[in-house]
Order: C-alpha cells, then sequence, then structure tokens
C-alpha cells in the first residue's frame, strides 16, 4: 500500500508547554484515522502541524511521499495539497453551493465545471447546486463543505470535530454519508474528535492522544479490546481494574482465576469491560447485590457490590434487575493485563 502521510517525532510547544510530544504514525492510501484524545491533548495542534498552519519545533511531516516539514524546510499550506473541513463549516454565505466547491479551483482551468459537478455528484446534490448556504440544513452544509475540500483532488483531508454541530440523531446519519462519500472517492483522512463512539464506528485506524503523545495506533477493535496500555484502556470506553497476580496465561483476582490475552507475570491489573460480565439473578446468600441500575434504552449499566469491590456489567434493555437483588457473575473471554509499577 502507498502510504500518504508519515509523522516522524514532530514536536510542538506552546510558552513552554508541549502540545506534540514526538508524535510518530503513518496512515496509507485511501484509509480514514481519528485523532482521538480528551480536551487539550494536543490532537489539534497535530492537526495544524500536518495543515502547515503550524511550524513544528522537531520532527518531520511527509504527505503524498514529499516532505512537507522538517530541518530547514516549511512548505506553507497551500503547496501541501490537502482539504481542510472546519467544524463550522466555513462556507462562503454570499457565494451559491456550486461557487463555494469551486472556490478552491484554479481559475480559468478547463476542467472547474466538471469538477465542480463531480464533487456535487460525489456528495448527493447536483440538484442543490444554486442554493444559498442559509437555505441549507447542517447536514446538507457538512456535505458542501466536504465536496470543496475534495474537489481540488487533494491528497490528504483534514476534519476537525466536523460533526459537533449537529444534534444527535444527525451526527449518526451525517457521519455515516461522510464515512461513505470519503470511500468511494477513495479519499486519505483525518477526523480530528473527542467522541469515542464517533471514532470507533467511523474509521479504520485509531490514533489515542493523550498529553501530546500517540499512546496507540490500531483498528478500532483493537484499540477498545487490546488497549496499548493501562492509560489508553482506561480512556476508551468504561473500565473495570482489578488488582491481581498473573502466572503465565492467567491472572488470579477476586473475582476468580481469569485466562489472559497475554502471558505475565507478577503483580497487574485486569482489565474487564463491563460488556463482558455475564450476570444472573442468584439465591439469597449470593455474595453480589445489586447497587444501582442506569437504564440508557439500547443498554444498561448494572453497578454490582461484591465483598472485594464494586464492578459495572453491561446487558441488553431486556434484563430487568433491581438494587438489593442478589446476583453471580462470571467473566466472558480473556481479559488484558498491565504490570503494576
Amino acid at each position: 500500500m502507498t502510504v500518504s502521510l508519515t509523522l516522524r517525532g514532530v514536536t510542538k510547544a506552546f510558552n513552554d508547554v508541549g502540545a506534540a510530544r514526538g508524535v510518530s504514525f503513518e496512515l496509507e492510501q485511501g484509509q480514514l484515522l481519528a485523532l482521538l484524545g480528551p480536551s487539550g491533548c494536543g490532537k489539534t495542534t497535530t492537526l495544524r502541524l500536518i495543515a502547515g498552519f503550524e511550524r513544528p519545533d522537531a520532527g518531520e511531516i511527509e504527505i503524498g511521499g514529499e516532505l512537507a516539514a522538517g530541518p530547514g524546510l516549511f512548505a506553507p499550506p497551500e503547496k501541501r495539497r490537502v482539504g481542510m473541513v472546519f467544524q463550522e463549516y466555513a462556507l462562503f454565505p454570499h457565494l451559491t453551493v456550486a461557487e463555494n466547491i469551486a472556490f478552491g479551483l484554479p481559475r480559468g482551468d478547463a476542467s472547474r465545471g466538471r469538477r465542480v459537478q463531480q464533487a456535487l455528484e460525489l456528495v448527493g446534490m447536483p440538484h442543490l447546486a444554486a442554493r444559498m448556504p442559509h437555505e441549507l440544513s447542517g447536514g446538507q452544509q457538512q456535505r458542501v463543505a466536504l465536496a470543496r475540500a475534495l474537489a481540488p483532488e487533494p491528497a490528504l483531508v483534514l476534519l476537525d470535530e466536523p460533526f459537533s454541530n449537529l444534534d444527535a440523531a444527525l451526527r449518526v446519519r451525517v457521519r455515516a454519508e461522510v464515512r461513505a462519500i470519503l470511500k468511494q472517492a477513495n479519499a486519505t483522512a483525518i477526523f480530528v474528535t473527542h467522541d469515542q463512539e464517533e471514532a470507533l464506528s467511523l474509521v479504520d485506524q485509531v490514533a489515542v492522544m493523550l498529553h501530546g503523545r500517540v499512546e496507540q495506533v490500531a483498528t478500532p477493535r483493537q484499540v477498545y479490546y487490546q488497549p496499548a496500555t493501562r492509560a489508553v484502556a482506561a480512556f476508551v470506553g468504561d473500565s473495570n481494574f482489578l488488582p491481581g497476580q498473573a502466572e503465565g496465561g492467567w491472572v488470579q483476582t477476586w473475582l476468580g482465576r481469569l485466562p489472559t490475552q497475554m502471558e505475565m507475570w507478577g503483580a497487574v491489573e485486569a482489565l474487564v469491560r463491563p460488556e463482558s460480565i455475564d450476570l444472573r439473578p442468584a439465591a439469597a446468600d449470593a455474595p453480589g447485590r445489586v447497587r444501582n441500575v442506569i437504564f440508557f434504552g439500547h443498554d444498561q449499566l448494572i453497578q454490582v457490590a461484591l465483598p472485594g469491590g464494586m464492578i459495572d456489567a453491561r446487558l441488553g434493555p431486556d434484563y430487568q434487575f433491581f438494587p438489593g437483588q442478589p446476583v453471580d457473575l462470571r467473566v466472558i473471554g480473556p481479559v488484558m493485563t498491565y504490570p503494576v509499577g
């Protein structure tokens, strides 16, 4: 596969505060990647460094096989073949949909009209070419912004929190549309987001960023079920951490002896995802008691008190438990373990 983007040890500090600390990763042609992390972790700074809006203090950035930033070299944004979709869409209010899309294309280029039409068809909006931005819904404005970014056929598309201005129901539909459009165009794209559900459901690769560093780059499933570090495990999804003693492929915890995903020895913490807990009603003398039930509609979180401590279990909506109910539980499948100290 062709590599579209490479970052090697990219560093950027503001007033001696490190926003990006040795950021390194690669992105292949046609892949979608999410830069996922909490507010202030450096993900937007990293996006701005890739776009050329900020100059790195150290490290190298390659886009489409060409060095865009490195020792003694800094290509400005207009020389990088990068398309940008901003959080607020940044459409020109006095231009039509077609004129907005054409804005980034060279004037006088014979292919300009054809490329605008292709971009309109790609996002399913050829019938709205003459509309003004204020006449469009939020989802339609999002697609126009994406069409404008794709029209110049960039090597890379960058999207900064692109769905944050949409309501919850519309967000799910629009992000599925955006993924389909990018895949149809065989575009290489990076999304910046703090929304874990968005990151896990939208992209091919997730780069988890914490405190200015990329802690793990992997598929959404790997990031969730095989977090590289305890910090990634704690940030992505809900987690139960159980102290234990690892012996090869097993770990002894207060929930019993559990199989592990990899061999380890000594003091560890075992990661048990709430959906890996099988919870059953039990007799009155069972050690577990339901402490609380949090119902979400599509699922529910059951908090259980045990002699060893509290644990969360995630179940489908059809199960009915109530506070004080005695329960038994078991852990399904092998667990990840992280060394202590």
